[in-house]
């Protein structure tokens, strides 16, 4: 408790208002790390077109375009092995 009076006394605000920025920046963190986790998943063909809808509502149609062109893209990389190219 020490440690965090003395932090907000620096930065004037209430421990309140310390502890609430905390806990919104380690929420705002996790949400990132799910929606990475869950954009991973739905690549990995473990999660389903709708699935990734109910789960990120309109970020779904990013996560959709980025994978896309991501498999897109190794295929002809492939074919390019493939051939000998690279």
């Amino acid at each position: 408790m020490s440690e965090i009076d003395a932090l907000t006394k620096v930065l004037h605000m209430s421990r309140t208002e310390w502890i609430r920025m905390k806990i919104a920046q380690a929420l705002q963190k996790d949400t990132l790390n799910l929606t990475e986790a869950i954009a991973l998943e739905y690549a990995k063909g473990r999660i389903s077109d709708k699935e990734l809808k109910d789960l990120l509502g309109t970020d779904a149609n990013e996560i959709r375009f980025i994978v896309k062109h991501l498999k897109k893209g190794k295929k002809e990389i492939d074919k390019m092995i493939d051939k000998g190219i690279l």
